[in-house]
């Protein structure tokens, strides 16, 4: 069944859930129809999405920035607030963040050619993490650059921008791990769905600009967390904001 927002269209391959088990059942059903491979080589439209936490409540903010490669123009946005209702749990945070994600993708006006997540790829313990997930659904190139890594090993990379070092896990490379900016921590960039490694760390590092972040998400994360402030405030001052738009 197809959904469709203003521009962007996924499939809704299952329903959101509350229950581990069930949660953990739908990534192994899931996990077999990621792509690794992309046969597109060239990105107009680069999107980043972010997300960002109530400090107060159970309030999550989403935010996507869409940028037009390689001037990085922002072309169009989109945001949406939601409420968190599956428990935090390393490895499921596409079941807490997903929805309202999806739900700012929705309305978008331009539809990206790749997608950026602040989170991890096949670079997780059953392969399918938030940017893989959410790949399939939208059924588009993504990437995971995640501040963390949740699987392999690495050796830390040199302190050169673009300096980098294989994630490696059980022998294969599922990840880079990559300095974006000297003396700050690198990040770790994974194939999400219809990408190849290469292209992944391509787009990634050509759309740096002197931040840690690649700009697109940079934006989105600005954005996310204006949010996650202004409800925050509200809810100091002693007024009660909508917790879902």
């Amino acid at each position: 069944m197809q959904q469709q927002g203003r521009d962007m269209k996924f499939s809704r391959l299952h329903g959101w859930t509350s229950d581990i088990r069930e949660a953990a059942r739908i990534q192994d059903n899931l996990k077999h129809f990621i792509e690794v491979k992309g046969t597109k080589k060239e990105f107009a439209l680069i999107a980043g999405a972010d997300t960002a936490y109530s400090k107060k409540d159970d309030a999550v903010f989403a935010a996507i920035v869409v940028m037009r490669f390689p001037e990085l123009v922002t072309v169009d946005r989109a945001k949406a607030q939601g409420i968190a209702t599956f428990p935090y749990q390393p490895g499921f945070h596409v079941f807490r963040e997903g929805p309202v994600l999806l739900k700012a993708i929705q309305r978008l006006q331009v539809t990206p050619d790749v997608m950026m997540f602040d989170a991890n790829g096949i670079a997780h313990e059953k392969g399918i993490g938030m940017a893989s997930h959410l790949g399939l659904l939208l059924d588009m190139p993504t990437i995971g650059c995640a501040k963390k890594k949740l699987i392999g090993e690495f050796e830390e990379p040199g302190n050169n921008l673009n300096d980098f070092t294989p994630l490696l896990y059980d022998g294969d490379e599922i990840g880079r791990v990559v300095r974006t900016r000297m003396d700050v921590k690198p990040l770790v960039i994974s194939v999400g769905h219809k990408i190849d490694l290469d292209t992944a760390f391509e787009i990634v590092t050509s759309t740096t600009r002197g931040y840690r972040l690649p700009e697109p998400m940079r934006v989105a994360h600005i954005l996310s967390n204006k949010m996650r402030r202004k409800y925050d405030n509200r809810l100091k001052s002693g007024n009660r904001p909508n917790r879902r738009y």
